[in-house]
């Protein structure tokens, strides 16, 4: 193979690359900066209460083997939430379903992040959970890297189509405009045949 053969099948391999990681990053960019912002303001609102606050001190000073067992808990209330949802759709419940899987592992990654970071010293003593951290970190920090152009495009769209209060009461009246041109001339049919 010679080298300019080598350098185009290095570009198009880093060119699939960036392909296959455009839809991670931009469901990354959507979950950090949307959802998760949301997320950490009520972590805040919630970290200044002062039985969360004490609850935060005592798992703080949990050893670091008593520590790893704590995280079960909200493992298993996740289960219990997409059970819940797996019955929910079962008996014909779409939208009660969806909403209770959603937020029960939303509430359960939450609450996975408060005791991550409440316990986080001790952690970090055990040497193989040590590892397993820096690793992952090693890991991120690759792929950040790696999808930062993406990012950048996707956080420039998202800044040009955030919609203030006006803004968005102005487009739901345009829908609703449409709505009734689609549906008005349809009702005055049903009301003739009353």
């Amino acid at each position: 193979m010679t080298r300019t053969a080598r350098r185009r099948y290095a570009r198009g391999i880093g060119r699939s690359l960036d392909l296959l990681l455009f839809f991670p990053a931009l469901i990354y960019v959507l979950t950090e900066h949307v959802l998760w912002a949301g997320a950490r303001a009520l972590l805040r609102g919630l970290g200044a209460l002062a039985v969360v606050r004490a609850a935060q001190a005592w798992l703080g000073l949990l050893p670091p083997l008593a520590a790893l067992p704590v995280f079960l808990v909200p493992e298993v209330f996740s289960h219990a939430s997409e059970l819940w949802a797996a019955v929910l759709l079962a008996r014909g419940h779409l939208l009660a379903a969806g909403l209770m899987a959603v937020l029960g592992k939303g509430l359960a990654t939450v609450i996975l992040v408060w005791i991550y970071h409440a316990c986080e010293p001790a952690l970090l003593r055990v040497r193989w959970f040590a590892r397993a951290h820096d690793a992952a970190l090693r890991w991120r920090a690759g792929l950040l890297a790696r999808t930062d152009p993406w990012r950048r495009a996707a956080l420039a769209r998202l800044a040009r189509v955030r919609l203030g209060p006006s803004a968005i009461r102005r487009r739901f009246r345009r829908w609703r405009g449409r709505l009734d041109q689609r549906l008005v001339p349809g009702l005055v049919w049903l009301r003739r045949w009353r």
